[in-house]
Protein backbone atom coordinates (compact mmCIF):
# COMPACT_ATOMS: atom_id res chain seq x y z
CA UNK A 1 0.00 0.00 0.00
CA UNK A 2 1.19 3.38 -0.50
CA UNK A 3 2.17 5.05 2.58
CA UNK A 4 -0.06 8.24 3.45
CA UNK A 5 0.12 10.93 5.74
CA UNK A 6 -2.29 13.93 6.77
CA UNK A 7 -1.41 17.04 8.21
CA UNK A 8 -3.21 20.03 10.26
CA UNK A 9 -2.29 23.18 8.58
CA UNK A 10 -2.26 26.12 11.62
CA UNK A 11 0.43 25.62 13.70
CA UNK A 12 1.74 22.75 11.69
CA UNK A 13 2.15 23.73 8.39
CA UNK A 14 1.76 27.77 9.00
CA UNK A 15 2.95 29.64 11.75
CA UNK A 16 -0.82 31.63 12.12
CA UNK A 17 -1.60 30.72 15.56
CA UNK A 18 0.35 33.81 17.13
CA UNK A 19 -0.87 36.00 14.56
CA UNK A 20 -4.63 35.10 15.53
CA UNK A 21 -3.86 35.27 19.28
CA UNK A 22 -2.36 38.70 18.46
CA UNK A 23 -5.72 39.58 16.33
CA UNK A 24 -7.92 38.58 19.11
CA UNK A 25 -6.31 40.23 21.55
CA UNK A 26 -5.79 43.29 19.67
CA UNK A 27 -10.11 43.25 19.60
CA UNK A 28 -10.22 42.61 23.18
CA UNK A 29 -7.98 45.34 23.67
CA UNK A 30 -10.68 47.83 21.21
CA UNK A 31 -13.73 46.18 23.25
CA UNK A 32 -12.72 45.77 26.16
CA UNK A 33 -13.46 42.10 26.41
CA UNK A 34 -11.71 40.06 29.35
CA UNK A 35 -10.86 36.47 29.61
CA UNK A 36 -10.23 36.60 25.03
CA UNK A 37 -6.28 34.90 26.29
CA UNK A 38 -7.64 31.97 27.67
CA UNK A 39 -10.59 31.31 25.81
CA UNK A 40 -8.27 31.74 22.52
CA UNK A 41 -6.51 28.07 23.65
CA UNK A 42 -9.57 26.20 24.32
CA UNK A 43 -10.71 26.83 20.49
CA UNK A 44 -7.08 25.76 18.98
CA UNK A 45 -8.10 23.21 16.66
CA UNK A 46 -11.87 23.30 16.41
CA UNK A 47 -14.08 24.90 13.83
CA UNK A 48 -15.75 28.65 13.36
CA UNK A 49 -19.01 26.83 14.94
CA UNK A 50 -17.67 25.20 17.79
CA UNK A 51 -16.00 28.50 18.12
CA UNK A 52 -19.14 30.54 18.15
CA UNK A 53 -20.55 27.94 20.92
CA UNK A 54 -17.84 28.43 23.37
CA UNK A 55 -18.18 32.32 23.09
CA UNK A 56 -21.54 32.33 23.91
CA UNK A 57 -21.03 30.12 26.31
CA UNK A 58 -18.67 32.94 27.82
CA UNK A 59 -19.92 36.77 27.15
CA UNK A 60 -23.51 35.78 26.26
CA UNK A 61 -25.25 38.15 24.26
CA UNK A 62 -22.55 40.73 25.09
CA UNK A 63 -20.84 40.04 21.86
CA UNK A 64 -21.25 39.59 18.59
CA UNK A 65 -19.13 37.21 17.22
CA UNK A 66 -19.43 37.57 13.72
CA UNK A 67 -18.18 41.06 14.27
CA UNK A 68 -15.59 40.33 16.64
CA UNK A 69 -14.64 37.41 13.83
CA UNK A 70 -14.95 40.31 10.97
CA UNK A 71 -12.46 42.53 13.17
CA UNK A 72 -10.27 40.09 14.16
CA UNK A 73 -9.94 39.35 10.24
CA UNK A 74 -8.92 43.30 9.63
CA UNK A 75 -5.87 42.44 12.45
CA UNK A 76 -4.63 39.32 10.63
CA UNK A 77 -5.22 40.40 7.04
CA UNK A 78 -2.72 43.33 7.70
CA UNK A 79 -0.19 41.26 9.66
CA UNK A 80 -0.12 38.72 7.30
CA UNK A 81 0.07 40.95 4.44
CA UNK A 82 3.58 39.69 3.12
CA UNK A 83 2.59 36.55 3.64
CA UNK A 84 1.86 33.21 6.12
CA UNK A 85 4.83 32.15 7.82
CA UNK A 86 5.86 28.71 7.58
CA UNK A 87 6.70 26.80 9.89
CA UNK A 88 10.90 24.90 10.22
CA UNK A 89 10.77 22.40 8.04
CA UNK A 90 7.44 22.41 6.19
CA UNK A 91 8.89 22.11 2.49
CA UNK A 92 12.03 20.27 2.95
CA UNK A 93 9.07 17.62 4.78
CA UNK A 94 6.25 18.02 1.90
CA UNK A 95 9.81 17.44 -1.33
CA UNK A 96 10.32 14.45 1.20
CA UNK A 97 7.07 12.57 0.86
CA UNK A 98 6.16 13.71 -2.92
CA UNK A 99 9.74 12.35 -4.16
CA UNK A 100 8.69 8.92 -2.66
CA UNK A 101 4.91 8.69 -3.86
CA UNK A 102 3.25 9.95 -0.91
CA UNK A 103 -0.36 9.85 -0.45
CA UNK A 104 -0.69 13.39 0.78
CA UNK A 105 -3.62 14.97 2.44
CA UNK A 106 -4.77 18.27 5.01
CA UNK A 107 -7.53 18.25 7.43
CA UNK A 108 -7.81 21.48 8.84
CA UNK A 109 -10.36 23.13 10.73
CA UNK A 110 -10.12 26.63 8.72
CA UNK A 111 -12.34 27.57 6.47
CA UNK A 112 -11.94 26.27 2.93
CA UNK A 113 -11.26 29.59 1.24
CA UNK A 114 -8.61 30.20 4.32
CA UNK A 115 -6.92 26.97 3.40
CA UNK A 116 -6.83 27.38 -0.46
CA UNK A 117 -5.46 31.10 0.02
CA UNK A 118 -2.87 29.79 2.90
CA UNK A 119 -2.12 26.59 -0.02
CA UNK A 120 -1.80 29.12 -3.35
CA UNK A 121 0.44 32.04 -1.39
CA UNK A 122 2.90 29.43 -0.03
CA UNK A 123 2.98 27.68 -2.96
CA UNK A 124 2.18 24.18 -1.03
CA UNK A 125 -0.74 23.77 -3.09
CA UNK A 126 0.62 21.17 -5.19
CA UNK A 127 2.30 18.89 -2.73
CA UNK A 128 -1.37 17.80 -1.65
CA UNK A 129 -3.63 15.45 -3.25
CA UNK A 130 -6.67 16.04 -0.83
CA UNK A 131 -8.21 18.99 1.34
CA UNK A 132 -10.96 18.68 4.15
CA UNK A 133 -11.61 21.60 5.80
CA UNK A 134 -13.69 22.76 9.14
CA UNK A 135 -16.96 23.81 6.90
CA UNK A 136 -17.30 20.85 5.10
CA UNK A 137 -18.25 18.92 8.05
CA UNK A 138 -20.55 18.91 10.86
CA UNK A 139 -18.60 17.86 13.46
CA UNK A 140 -15.67 19.17 14.96
CA UNK A 141 -12.03 18.14 16.22
CA UNK A 142 -11.79 16.40 18.39
CA UNK A 143 -14.63 14.31 16.92
CA UNK A 144 -12.40 11.67 14.18
CA UNK A 145 -14.83 13.09 11.05
CA UNK A 146 -12.04 15.16 9.61
CA UNK A 147 -9.56 12.63 9.66
CA UNK A 148 -11.74 9.75 8.07
CA UNK A 149 -12.67 11.91 5.19
CA UNK A 150 -9.22 12.84 4.63
CA UNK A 151 -8.54 8.86 4.59
CA UNK A 152 -11.32 8.23 2.06
CA UNK A 153 -10.09 10.84 -0.21
CA UNK A 154 -6.82 9.41 -0.19
CA UNK A 155 -8.21 6.11 -0.69
CA UNK A 156 -6.01 4.97 2.44
CA UNK A 157 -6.87 2.93 5.99
CA UNK A 158 -6.44 5.10 9.05
CA UNK A 159 -4.42 2.39 10.72
CA UNK A 160 -1.91 2.38 8.04
CA UNK A 161 -1.52 6.32 7.33
CA UNK A 162 0.22 9.16 9.49
CA UNK A 163 -1.47 12.28 11.01
CA UNK A 164 0.56 15.31 12.22
CA UNK A 165 -0.91 17.78 15.22
CA UNK A 166 -0.10 20.43 16.84
CA UNK A 167 -2.77 20.67 19.35
CA UNK A 168 -5.30 18.65 22.43
CA UNK A 169 -7.92 18.62 19.87
CA UNK A 170 -6.36 17.30 16.98
CA UNK A 171 -4.63 14.78 18.61
CA UNK A 172 -7.33 13.63 20.22
CA UNK A 173 -9.11 13.59 16.87
CA UNK A 174 -6.93 11.70 14.77
CA UNK A 175 -6.02 9.10 17.36
CA UNK A 176 -9.65 8.53 17.28
CA UNK A 177 -9.71 7.59 13.79
CA UNK A 178 -7.00 5.05 14.55
CA UNK A 179 -4.28 6.87 12.64
CA UNK A 180 -0.79 7.22 13.97
CA UNK A 181 -0.58 10.67 15.14
CA UNK A 182 2.50 12.66 15.39
CA UNK A 183 2.69 15.66 17.97
CA UNK A 184 4.55 19.07 16.90
CA UNK A 185 3.59 20.99 19.74
CA UNK A 186 2.95 25.06 18.96
CA UNK A 187 1.79 27.08 20.90
CA UNK A 188 0.12 24.70 23.98
CA UNK A 189 2.42 22.22 25.80
CA UNK A 190 1.30 18.48 25.68
CA UNK A 191 -0.34 17.49 28.87
CA UNK A 192 -0.12 13.40 29.71
CA UNK A 193 -3.53 12.99 27.29
CA UNK A 194 -2.33 14.10 24.42
CA UNK A 195 0.99 12.19 25.08
CA UNK A 196 -0.39 9.19 25.39
CA UNK A 197 -2.07 9.38 22.22
CA UNK A 198 0.70 10.11 20.41
CA UNK A 199 2.33 8.45 18.47
CA UNK A 200 5.72 9.98 18.66
CA UNK A 201 6.44 13.55 19.94
CA UNK A 202 8.71 15.69 17.91
CA UNK A 203 10.24 19.24 18.29
CA UNK A 204 9.83 20.07 14.87
CA UNK A 205 8.86 18.56 10.91
CA UNK A 206 12.63 18.14 10.76
CA UNK A 207 12.53 15.42 13.12
CA UNK A 208 8.69 14.48 11.84
CA UNK A 209 11.05 13.71 8.13
CA UNK A 210 14.30 11.95 10.08
CA UNK A 211 11.14 9.93 11.87
CA UNK A 212 9.18 8.80 8.93
CA UNK A 213 12.55 8.13 7.13
CA UNK A 214 13.68 5.35 10.05
CA UNK A 215 10.27 4.04 10.14
CA UNK A 216 10.04 3.42 6.09
CA UNK A 217 13.41 2.53 5.21
CA UNK A 218 13.51 5.31 3.31
CA UNK A 219 16.19 7.94 3.35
Amino acid sequence: MMPSIVFDMDGVLVDSERLVLRSWECVGRDLGLEGLHDLFFRCIGTTHASTQKLFAAVYGDALDYQAFRARTRVYYMEFTKNGVPLKPGVMELLSWLKERGWRTGLASSSREANVRHNMEVTGMGPYFDTLVCGDMLTASKPAPDIYLRACAELGVEPSQSYAVEDSRNGILSASSAGMKALLVPDMVPPDDLMKSRASGVFPDLFAVRDYLSQETGEA
